[in-house]
């Protein structure tokens, strides 16, 4: 039975279901996707073939692939009150390299690496991102084998050509966590919430094991050992500090996709930079952060439907430049707000309903209607639109060298809500190769120590194209489990 047919959990009994205790097993969480399954027993602190430090994508895919690859007992610590770290609240695009006659075009890891390099700067990890176009089309049927469906393959924003594709509705980053979460469960995954890893220490005397050391929510400490230990704990864009060493223009009222409206919960401290670095490992950095207009006016997945204009309803950026080009323009802004503007025949992403219901997008029959509501001028308003026009139909903007146009932004009712910036991804991050080892200063593995998802840096570069981030979750997750249950294996055979 296919996912989207069975009635999923309404988010907040999701939370809620999240937020008791140390020791935590999904079988009351999805009682239905577990109903054969045996329940999943609680194992006291001591020896496990495999640790994972986070339970987002990438955490939770490093824990199945190597439960699928022989591991016996993997343990999941998750220092959040929930499970899904910001993968929960991903808006779900995954870039994908079809094989021939399945996609929409030619498409071949090659090129895949070649865009990736191009959106990046031409500063990104080649060979890690050669690894993921690979291990793409792989993934997907994985997650299809889940009950997770797709729609049809989109230009992604940050994206150069239609490889990407997402899961219909207005949660799919959700979905995805509730899809993996189960086949987790169902492999006896054990998953502790409310556990903070604070060290990692591989004594003399271990024999090549680390000492996992923690403490949970309720003040108790805790203490397993591994031979593997993979690290899936996210970036650091909610550590203001650590992100004002890379732009001090990113201070604290400049909140996260994750926690746009700072109200929730955000654990992106970068606290798993720390402990790779105090274990040995190598972080890089100088590769920076990725911002995005995600949370306001904006309803397109897409480039090339709506515009964007500044607070008198000027243009003041071409839309469809790379992210953090577009942030540059948007920081500049002496109120780092502005417009986002689309008409009817634009396709709108899931958020639609939502956002009118919140008055954070609002419909208007005229342009006039929609300045009046915009406290712009009508005149200033009508003269961007007919000037926008005009370059979508030549193709070309020479205000500021647009060239990607789907549409015109002429057919009533339009649809624009007020924008702001947010952080969305850190770049910088623990140095990994191919195998997804932590590397040391030397360039040398850490034995068993992995890293997985945004956790790794220098992968993309200077930006991130398109749909890869989900992708190199995925793909670097499962790599990092499996990777991580081959070294348990041979320890136990030695």
């Amino acid at each position: 039975m296919s996912l989207l047919s069975r009635r999923l959990p309404r988010r907040d009994a999701l939370f809620g279901g999240l937020f008791g205790g140390f020791f935590f097993s999904l079988a009351p969480l999805f009682p239905r996707a577990l109903s054969a399954a045996e329940p999943v027993p609680v194992v006291p602190d001591g020896r496990r073939d495999v640790v994972v430090v986070g339970s987002g994508v990438a955490g939770l895919c490093a824990a199945i692939a190597a439960r699928e690859a022989g591991a016996e007992r993997v343990t999941v610590l998750e220092k959040g009150p929930l499970l899904g770290g910001h993968s929960l609240y991903s808006s779900g695009s995954i870039a994908v390299v079809f094989p021939e006659g399945v996609g929409e075009f030619s498409d071949s890891p090659e090129l895949f690496l070649e865009d990736a390099m191009r959106v990046g700067s031409e500063a990104g990890n080649p060979e890690v991102l050669l690894r993921i176009a690979e291990g793409s089309y792989e993934a997907l049927r994985w997650l299809e084998g889940m009950g997770v469906v797709f729609g049809r393959p989109f230009v992604a924003h940050n994206g150069i050509r239609s490889r990407s594709v997402v899961m219909p509705g207005n949660s799919a980053g959700r979905s995805y966590i509730l899809a993996i979460a189960r086949r987790a469960a169902r492999l006896g995954v054990e998953i502790r919430l409310n556990a903070t890893v604070t060290k990692l220490r591989r004594p003399y005397y271990s024999g090549g094991a680390w000492d996992v050391l923690g403490r949970s929510r309720s003040g108790s400490d805790f203490q397993l050992s591994s031979g593997a230990v993979v690290l899936a704990t996210g970036g650091f864009t909610a550590n203001v500090a650590r992100r004002l060493e890379i732009n001090p223009l990113l201070t604290a009222d400049v909140m996260t996709t994750a926690n746009p409206y700072g109200t929730v919960w955000d654990g992106a401290s970068g606290d798993g930079l720390d402990l790779a670095e105090a274990a040995g490992g190598k972080i890089l950095t100088g590769f920076g952060l990725q911002m995005l207009p995600f949370w306001g006016g904006r309803l397109l997945d897409y480039a090339g439907g709506d515009i964007y204009v500044d607070l008198s309803g000027r243009r003041f950026v071409d839309e469809a430049q790379t992210w953090n080009r577009v942030a540059e323009h948007i920081l500049r802004l002496p109120e780092r707000k502005f417009w986002v503007i689309t008409d009817s025949r634009s396709y709108k992403g899931a958020t639609l309903g939502l956002k009118l219901i919140n008055g954070i997008v609002r419909k208007a029959g005229s342009v006039r209607e929609m300045a009046s509501a915009m406290r712009v001028s009508a005149a200033v308003l009508d003269e961007t639109l007919t000037a926008y026009n005009r370059a979508a139909r030549e193709g070309f903007d020479p205000q500021t060298g647009k060239r990607v146009f789907t549409q015109t932004i002429e057919t009533p009712p339009f649809y624009f809500g007020e924008e702001h910036i947010y952080v969305h991804t850190t770049l910088d991050g623990i140095a990994s190769d191919v195998n997804a080892n932590v590397l040391d200063r030397s360039g040398a593995p850490v034995e068993g120590l992995y890293a997985a998802g945004e956790v790794a840096g220098g992968i993309f570069g200077t930006d991130r194209l398109g749909g890869a981030g989900l992708t190199n979750c995925l793909v670097m997750g499962r790599r990092a489990g499996a990777e991580a249950a081959r070294l348990a294996k041979r320890e136990k055979t030695a």
